[in-house]
């Protein structure tokens, strides 16, 4: 009995591990803009900076062996109600490094699971995550509130 509880606390961690790293980059994401908004003040896009802003999705699969933060995504892509997550698509959409390519696309595709069959899909492709599609905005909400 007490092996079962250790193994289902260090997959919660796991959980709660990847969804703050996932917080975390978008985070640096949206502080980087602000400041660079900041610095200059006409337009970001022509101005040639060395700081370009990526997302650790190697690191964060690798973290996510109950596939809670592509059930996040895919969960994303089947609820465009929540305007507040918004940002975490956008993070689809940035240029990944060289060794973060493949685990994008595993995260585009659960997007698009979600985009196309909607909930019931997400629940289907990622049965392994404990945690309700609910609970899991709850907590990245709180994640990105809360972090510093």
């Amino acid at each position: 009995m007490g092996y079962k509880l250790l193994i289902l606390l260090g997959l919660l961690f796991g959980v709660l591990y990847s969804l703050h790293l996932l917080a975390k980059d978008y985070q640096a994401l949206t502080a980087a803009s602000k400041i660079l908004k900041f610095l200059f003040k006409r337009d970001v896009s022509s101005q040639n900076y060395t700081l370009k802003p990526n997302v650790r999705w190697r690191k964060i699969l690798l973290y996510d062996a109950t596939q809670c933060a592509r059930f996040f995504y895919c969960s994303l892509g089947a609820d465009t109600m929540d305007a507040e997550l918004r940002g975490f698509t956008f993070m689809l959409t940035l240029e990944p490094r060289e060794e973060d390519k493949s685990a994008l696309e595993i995260m585009k595709r659960a997007h698009e699971i979600g985009s196309a069959s909607g909930e019931p899909a997400c629940k289907y492709h990622y049965p392994i995550c404990p945690v309700s599609k609910h609970m899991l905005f709850e907590l990245v909400k709180y994640l990105v509130r809360h972090e510093k």
